[in-house]
């Protein structure tokens, strides 16, 4: 009996925390257009020449479409070079804006590259 009573507690403290848990994921359009993570930036060595780029990519990564003049802080530490780039429109969702001519001498594509907004 005491089987059936901790096999019974254990489904019921189950079904709680599911029910809790799907409660807690609902979000609605102004919820996300608030969260943080509704704008990312990224950034890539990439261009021309394609083997070493002289070239650094940015790249909006997130839901929002990042505004015109946001201003984008990109580094590529194997090259020692950082800069600060702003967008002159408006760059929507999985859309890149390239920044020519940024790494003097071309990086190898590819090479690590960081950005964040400031």
């Amino acid at each position: 009996m005491t089987k059936y009573l901790a096999l019974a507690g254990a489904a019921v403290s189950a079904l709680v925390l599911t029910t809790s848990f799907g409660q807690s994921i609902e979000l609605n359009a102004d919820m996300v257009k608030k969260l943080s993570l509704s704008k990312i930036v990224s950034c890539a060595v990439a261009g021309s020449p394609s083997e070493f780029p002289d070239d650094v990519k940015i790249i909006n990564g997130g839901l929002g479409t990042l505004a015109a003049g946001t201003k984008v802080k990109w580094s590529v530490p194997s090259a020692s070079k950082q800069g600060v780039f702003t967008l002159a429109s408006a760059l929507n969702p999985g859309k890149a804006v390239l920044v020519s001519g940024v790494l003097p001498g071309g990086v190898e594509a590819g090479r690590p590259c960081s950005a964040k907004f400031i």
